[in-house]
C-alpha cells in the first residue's frame, strides 16, 4: 500500500470538499435550490470516498504486527486517518500499553534463564526485550510530543 498515494487523496479530497462546500453556500445565498441539491450530492460522493480510504486503511493498520518495524508505518496510518477524523491518540497509548506488557513478560522470562544459569537461551530475550524499550521511547516520545492536543 503507498502511503504517501494514499496521503495525497485524502489532500486532495479534502481540498475538492471545501470547494464544494463553498459553492454550495453560494448557491444558498443565491438561492438556487436545485443547484445546491446537485452539489450536495457531489459532497456526498466525496464523503464516501473519504470514507472507502478509512476503511483501507484500518485494514492495513489492522494487518501489520506491532512491532518495532511495524510502529512508524501503523502511527503514519493512524496520522492519516486522524486527518480524515480528528481523534485523540489513544492508538498510541494502546501501543504503549502492549509493549509494557510485552516488556513484564520478556524481563520474567530473562529472569527465569538468568537464574537457571541458562545465558545462551538468554540472549535472544535481552535483544527482543532492548528492541521493545526502545519502542517505548519511541511511542513515549511520541506521546509526549503530541501532549495536549
Amino acid at each position: 500500500m503507498n502511503l504517501e498515494q494514499i496521503h495525497y487523496d485524502i489532500l486532495r479530497l479534502k481540498l475538492k470538499r471545501a470547494e464544494i462546500v463553498f459553492e454550495k453556500i453560494e448557491a444558498i445565498k443565491s438561492q438556487h435550490y436545485e443547484k445546491a441539491a446537485d452539489i450536495r450530492d457531489k459532497e456526498r460522493k466525496v464523503i464516501e470516498d473519504m470514507a472507502n480510504i478509512q476503511l483501507r486503511l484500518m485494514h492495513y493498520d489492522s494487518s501489520l504486527e506491532l512491532n518495532k518495524d511495524n510502529f512508524k508505518s501503523k502511527l503514519f496510518i493512524r496520522n492519516l486517518l486522524i486527518e480524515i477524523k480528528p481523534e485523540d491518540h489513544d492508538f498510541a497509548e494502546n501501543c504503549l500499553k502492549q509493549t509494557e506488557d510485552r516488556i513484564a513478560e520478556l524481563r520474567l522470562q530473562r529472569q527465569s534463564l538468568l537464574s537457571d544459569k541458562n545465558h545462551e537461551a538468554a540472549e535472544p530475550i535481552i535483544i527482543e526485550l532492548n528492541e521493545q524499550l526502545k519502542l517505548r521511547n519511541e511511542i513515549q516520545h511520541f506521546l509526549q510530543l503530541h501532549k495536549g492536543r
